[in-house]
Formats: structure tokens, sequence, C-alpha cells
């Protein structure tokens, strides 16, 4: 692979991150499969080409992420206040959210920002390298995005989300109302979604209200490929983890494609791959240990049995050989 390989990598591996987080907090955190994630990542990318295009791209970001945070409140609304399964609330909300997105792209199934002011572009400005621009601004956007994740779930409001996903029953009879913390969750995942595609629309200067499709699996591989290097310790390192499997997943989807494993048009078999092999991955390893284990404890045993078959053999041989005259030093006769 070449550098600029590589750090295209990186680049998509960083921005990605961003939505796998999104997904990291209702799915790990709360425990919720919300699949509202997919429409708010459209909604973002939407959202920024719109102002993007009409030379606004900073206050499209804005607009992307808040966007997205209503869209999970929403979400949160019709699984907590009317009973509705958590899955079908996010089907349903991402299923008008595609209605809504076109609405916001003026009934244009696509928008192309060449040409046009992006976050990148006034970046590049300042910094004269475009791969450079690129790289710094997206670890730049990463790392703040992650710190600042990280420190609101150590704040009291935070600890309580946590609290919830954890058992909100107990939190229900502290006098919490848990409802809330679910929608605040449900909101800053989606939150993050959106400021995901807001960020990969203007890096890719384009936007389609189709990019979406497929892309909880690419969400769902980051999170699996870093819980399987790291393990589950905690918040902190369970988001810094997520950000590092997306930077796997993209490095693996990178070689996969440059070495024509399979045609570019099945990236999403190869991501559907990546995250089967990722989720079989701890109980191949559970099984192999388990037998690891037994062979241990039949080599101790065969061991044991070896060491008491000895001294058997040893005491018998000690029995059967007739006494020692003391005096003489000789056999009795």
């Amino acid at each position: 692979m070449t550098i600029a390989q590589v750090l295209s990598a990186i680049q998509l591996g960083l921005l990605y991150g961003i939505l796998a987080v999104g997904l990291y907090i209702p799915f790990r955190i709360l425990d919720i499969a919300d699949m509202s994630v997919q429409g708010t990542f459209t909604m973002g990318m939407i959202i920024t080409a719109v102002f993007s295009y009409n030379r606004m791209p900073f206050l499209g970001i804005i607009v992307a992420i808040l966007g997205g945070a209503i869209a999970g409140i929403v979400t949160g609304i019709l699984h907590t206040k009317f009973n509705i399964p958590s899955i079908l609330s996010g089907i349903l909300t991402m299923t008008a959210l595609y209605t809504v997105n076109l609405i916001i792209a003026s009934g244009k199934a696509n928008i192309s920002l060449i040409g046009k002011d992006t976050l990148y572009t006034i970046a590049d400005k300042l910094i004269g390298n475009e791969q450079a621009t690129k790289t710094i601004v997206t670890l730049l956007i990463a790392i703040l995005t992650t710190v600042m994740i990280s420190v609101f779930f150590h704040t009291r409001t935070g600890l309580t989300i946590r609290a919830t996903g954890d058992n909100a029953a107990m939190v229900r009879h502290t006098s919490i109302n848990t409802d809330n913390m679910k929608m605040i969750g449900l909101g800053l995942g989606n939150a993050m979604s959106a400021l995901s595609g807001a960020l990969i629309s203007q890096y890719n200067l384009f936007a389609d209200v189709n990019s979406g499709t497929g892309i909880l699996v690419v969400a769902l591989a980051a999170i699996i490929i870093g819980e399987t290097l790291f393990k589950r310790n905690g918040v902190t390192l369970g988001l810094i983890s997520t950000i590092v499997g997306s930077i796997i997943y993209r490095f693996i989807i990178a070689v996969a494609l440059k070495f024509d494993v399979l045609p570019s048009y099945a990236l999403n078999m190869i991501s559907t791959i990546i995250v089967i092999i990722a989720l079989m991955f701890p109980t191949i390893k559970e099984t192999f240990d388990r037998n690891a284990k037994k062979r241990l404890h039949l080599e101790l045993a065969n061991k044991y049995l070896n060491n008491n078959n000895n001294v058997l053999t040893t005491t018998e041989k000690n029995v059967s050989d007739p006494p020692i005259d003391k005096k003489s030093g000789g056999e009795n006769e």
C-alpha cells in the first residue's frame, strides 16, 4: 500500500469511527438496538451538503448535529412514551428520515460540493497539503469528540445514563426518570452519527440520500473488532477501542480491494464477512482455551498417576527385599 492509501484508510477510519461511537452509545451503554443511526448518518450528509453548497460549511455541521440529536430523541419518545420496541422505533425513524432527507435536498437524490468551500478546503488554505490537512483535521475532530463524550459519561448525568443501561429498574427506584436518560443517550448517539455523515460529505465533496445503506454493518464491525482486541473495560477504553477498530476495519477493506479478493461492488459482503469473523473470534478463542485446559488437566492427571505408580513400585520392591542383619551387615540365612 502507498502512503496515500494508508493515510486515506486512517482518515476514513477516524470518520467512520465517529459513526461507530454514535452506535456504541445506544448499543453498548444503553443496551438498545438503535436502527435510526443509519438515517441520521445520511441526514447529516444531506444537511451539511445543502449548507456547504450555500457557502456555510461550519453552520451545516452544527445544524447536522442538532438534526441528528432531534431524530434520536424522536426514536426515544417512540420507545419510552409509546412503548414501541426499540428496534422498531429505530426502523420507523430511519424510514421517515429518508423522506425528510429528500425534502431537505429539495427532491434531489444527490448533491455535489465540487468547487464549494468545506471544512477541509478552508483548512487546506492554511496548511497547503491536502493529505496532511485531511489527516490533521480529522484526527483533531475524532480526538476532541472522544474526549468530550468520555468526560460527559463521567458526569452525574452520564453516570446515570450508564446506570440506566445496566439496570433501569434500580435507577427508577432512586426516583430518576429513566425515559429521559434513554432519550438523552439516543439523542447523543444520533448526533455523533450525523456528525460523521456531515464530515464524510465534506470529505468526499458529495452527498447521496442512499449513502446510509449498509452503514450499520460498518459501525458494528468497528465496535466488534475494537472489543475483540481491547475487551470491554469501561466507557473511555470502549470509545477508544471503537475508533481503533474502525481504522483496522478500513485497512482490511483497503487490502481486500487492493488484492481483488472480491470486486469493489461487494463491499457490503466484505463488511458482513468481517463482522461474522469478529463475532466468531471470542467463541473460537474460548473453545481453544477450554481445550487447552483439558489437555493440561489430562497431562497433570497422567503425571500424577505415573508418580503414584512409581511410588507403589518402589514400595513393593522394598517390601520384597530380605531383611538386613544389622550386626553382621549381611543377609539373614
